[in-house]
């Protein structure tokens, strides 16, 4: 009985390492403000998101903002695709242009288990500066998300513990 509970108990302590494992997944999303299409990606996006904590989605609107468009079409430039339309995402070695969410998906389980270069990785082999480019509306991944994961990791951990304790109490009475 000892044994197994002590197992249990290293499960749970180590539980909150197992997200740690997966590769971090950069995207980068551009959409057009008013586009339908675009919100139903960003929307599966975020889903995605939920299913993958460690995808971080970088997203540029091109209708009204200069600097997204000129970084669009150097993206596409680097990853030799067209800029016609979007919604349009860049990860790893892809180009997923519309509503493909299969694709997309496939992409980021592909990611996930295999190194794949960051979208900027790919514009700096071609000479782009990615420095200077800022986007709008970046949802990935927060500090604090992992901070509490670890937080309720250590609480679960501290409850086995004294769950073990109070066994073990009643079992010598």
């Amino acid at each position: 009985m000892k044994k197994i509970i002590f197992i249990i108990f290293l499960l749970v302590l180590f539980l909150p390492m197992v997200g740690f494992a997966a590769n971090p997944v950069e995207l980068y999303f551009f959409e057009g403000q008013g586009c339908q299409h675009c919100a139903k990606m960003k929307s599966y996006l975020e889903g995605l998101r939920a299913d993958y904590p460690n995808l971080v989605i970088r997203d540029f609107e091109v209708y009204f903002n200069k600097e997204n468009q000129d970084l669009f079409e150097k993206m596409g430039a680097a990853y030799n695709a067209s800029t016609n339309g979007v919604p349009t995402i860049f990860i790893g070695n892809e180009v997923i242009i519309g509503e493909n969410y299969e694709k997309l998906k496939n992409a980021v389980e592909k990611c996930s288990l295999e190194l794949c270069p960051s979208p900027a990785d790919k514009l700096a082999a071609v000479g782009e500066n990615i420095n200077s480019i800022s986007n709008t509306n970046q949802p990935g991944k927060d500090k604090n998300e992992t901070i509490g994961w670890v937080v309720i990791g250590v609480i679960v951990a501290v409850g086995v513990v004294f769950t073990v304790f109070i066994i073990n109490k009643k079992n010598n009475v």
